[in-house]
C-alpha cells in the first residue's frame, strides 16, 4: 500500500518527536511512536517509497532519523552504552525501592528508560503503591536514599497508587511518556495501569505493553516486602497520615523554588513533583523542529526537480 500523506506525516512526527532528545528511532521504536497503524513491512515500504519520506528522513545502520540531523546514530550508539553501565550501577537503588513495604510497581522513566542518558543524569523512577499509602513510600524511600548516599541521583518525581492511576492530561505528552516506561518489579500493576490509560493506544495504536526489563541485578525479592507489610498493618494509617502531614510541609516550604507548580499534584492517592516540567517548551520546540524538517525536506524535493541528475547525491 503506497502511503498516504497522514502515512507519510505520522513518521515525520514520530522521527521529529524523538530528535529533540537526540534519539534517531530504531523501525521497532518508529512503528511503536506512530500515530496511525502499521506493521513494520508496511512502514518500510513507507521508507523506501513515500515521497515525503525520501526527503525529510534518513535511514542509517538501521536507525531513522531527520535527514536535518544526520549525526545523531552516533551519539545514541554512545549514550546506550554509557546507560546500561550506568543502570548497572544504579540497580541497588531500583531494587531497593521495589523492595519496600506496600510498592506495587517501579518503573524507570526519563533518558534512562530510552538507554539515552548522558553522564550525571537522575535515576528517575515512576512507582504505584498499594491503596493509602503514596507518603508512606515516599518518605520511606527517601530515608533509604539519604541513609545510602543516593539522594543526589534519584529523582522520585512521581507516585501513585492503585486508587489513582488514571494520568492526566490524557493527551500526547502523557502518552509518551507512558509507552516509554520501563518496568523493572510489578507486572501486574503494570498492566493495570496501562488498562487505567486507555487514551495511551488512542493516540499510539501499535503499542503493546513492555516485558519487564531484564537487566542484571535489578529483580527485587518480594518476600521482605510482604513480611513488612504484615508488620506494620496494625498502624500503617497512623504512619501514612503522619508521613503526608510532615512531607507536605517540608514541600511547601520549597515551594517557591518551583517552575513549573502547576504541574504539581500533593493528594492522598497522587504525588507529583514535576517542579521543572519541560512540557511546554518540548510542545514548541516541537512544532518548531516539525516546521523545520517539513522546510528541509521541501527544499530538497525542489533541488531534486531543478537538478535531477543530482538526485542521488542530495538524497544520499
Amino acid at each position: 500500500m503506497f502511503p498516504t500523506r497522514r502515512d507519510e506525516l505520522a513518521v515525520v512526527r514520530a522521527v521529529t518527536y524523538a530528535s529533540l532528545f537526540d534519539y534517531p528511532l530504531t523501525l521497532a521504536q518508529l512503528r511503536e511512536s506512530l500515530e496511525v497503524t502499521a506493521d513494520e513491512v508496511t512502514l518500510e515500504r513507507w521508507l523506501r517509497e513515500g515521497p515525503l519520506l525520501r526527503h525529510a528522513v534518513s535511514v542509517d545502520r538501521g536507525y531513522v532519523s531527520p535527514r536535518l540531523r544526520p549525526q545523531l546514530v552516533d551519539r545514541r550508539l554512545s549514550r546506550e552504552a554509557a546507560s546500561l553501565e550506568q543502570l548497572g550501577r544504579d540497580a541497588p537503588v531500583v531494587r531497593a525501592i521495589a523492595a519496600l513495604p506496600f510498592v506495587r510497581m517501579v518503573a524507570i522513566s526519563g533518558s534512562l528508560a530510552h538507554l539515552n542518558a548522558v553522564d550525571g543524569a537522575d535515576l528517575d523512577l515512576f512507582v504505584v503503591t498499594s491503596r493509602s499509602r503514596v507518603w508512606t513510600v515516599a518518605v520511606l524511600a527517601l530515608a533509604l536514599a539519604r541513609a545510602m548516599g543516593w539522594r543526589t541521583r534519584l529523582c522520585l518525581n512521581y507516585i501513585v497508587s492503585e486508587a489513582a492511576m488514571t494520568v492526566k492530561p490524557p493527551d500526547l505528552f502523557s502518552a509518551n511518556q507512558i509507552i516509554h516506561l520501563r518496568p523493572v518489579a510489578g507486572e501486574p500493576a503494570y498492566r493495570a495501569f496501562l488498562a487505567a490509560n486507555p487514551f495511551v493506544t488512542s493516540h499510539y495504536p501499535n503499542f503493546v505493553p513492555r516485558p519487564l526489563f531484564d537487566a542484571p541485578g535489578l529483580t527485587p525479592s518480594p518476600h521482605a516486602a510482604a513480611a513488612a507489610e504484615r508488620a506494620l498493618r496494625p498502624v500503617a494509617s497512623i504512619i501514612e497520615r503522619a508521613a503526608r502531614a510532615l512531607y507536605a510541609w517540608h514541600l511547601r516550604r520549597r515551594s517557591r523554588s518551583w517552575h513549573s507548580p502547576e504541574h504539581v499534584q500533593m493528594e492522598p492517592e497522587c504525588l507529583k513533583l514535576h517542579t521543572n516540567s519541560h512540557r511546554d517548551s518540548i510542545s514548541g520546540r516541537f512544532e518548531q523542529a516539525l516546521v523545520d524538517v517539513l522546510a528541509d525536506a521541501r527544499d530538497r524535493a525542489m533541488a531534486d526537480r531543478e537538478h535531477p541528475a543530482m538526485a542521488g547525491v542530495v538524497n544520499g
